[in-house]
């Protein structure tokens, strides 16, 4: 794809705790190329056929054609299948390209890759059912500062949002407060009336 208009277009590498980000931006990607590049992904590539006549035995019926019957357009769909293999080889790490390698069509290697990355999205799943428990009992530890307990909060809220879970800000600014310790209670009232918890 050197020198073409899509050279500058970063599609990301895959990452198997990444999947469900990669495949929506990978799609995005190849959609932006050729619309029916999804298509190949989600129906696989159709196979040039040819009608065989009826005879005394056997009702007319379809069958592929051999390589060398095809026309020039269906040389160039067949291609389409091609490039996006390539696409795909060219944005999976070895590891996971190995695991594909001897998929034959697109969508082969697209169901592969769900199949591989699906154990990775039960432990996402899991993952954010322990961090939503984790926000939900938050407390500020006696031995940490104002500063060390907001940090805290703030991985947890960057955890939970690589895992779908995002919060508005004044029900975040307020759970923080409920987490500090009562000996702080002057400071947070302090804090509720003087800033808006919105921002």
């Amino acid at each position: 794809m050197s020198g073409s208009k899509y050279e500058s277009m970063k599609i990301p590498i895959l990452k198997k705790a990444d999947y469900s980000t990669w495949k929506v931006k990978m799609l995005m990607f190849l959609e932006s190329i050729d619309d029916s590049y999804v298509d190949i992904i989600n129906d696989g590539p159709l196979y040039p056929e040819k009608v065989v006549p009826m005879t005394p035995t056997d009702p007319e019926h379809y069958i592929r054609k051999e390589k060398l019957e095809w026309s020039d357009v269906e040389k160039v769909t067949m291609l389409k299948d091609t490039k996006v293999r390539n696409i795909l080889h060219n944005h999976l790490d070895n590891i996971m390209s190995n695991r594909v390698i001897f998929c034959k069509t697109t969508i082969a290697i697209w169901d592969a890759l769900k199949s591989q990355c699906q154990g990775i999205l039960e432990i996402n799943k899991n993952r954010r059912v322990v961090l939503i428990q984790e926000y939900e009992q938050l407390e500020a530890k006696s031995d940490e500062t104002i500063t060390d307990s907001y940090d805290r909060f703030l991985t947890l809220l960057n955890d939970l949002s690589l895992v779908g879970k995002e919060y508005d800000k004044k029900d975040s600014n307020t759970k923080f407060l409920r987490a500090l310790p009562e000996e702080w209670d002057i400071l947070i009232s302090i804090i509720r009336h003087q800033y808006d918890l919105d921002q």
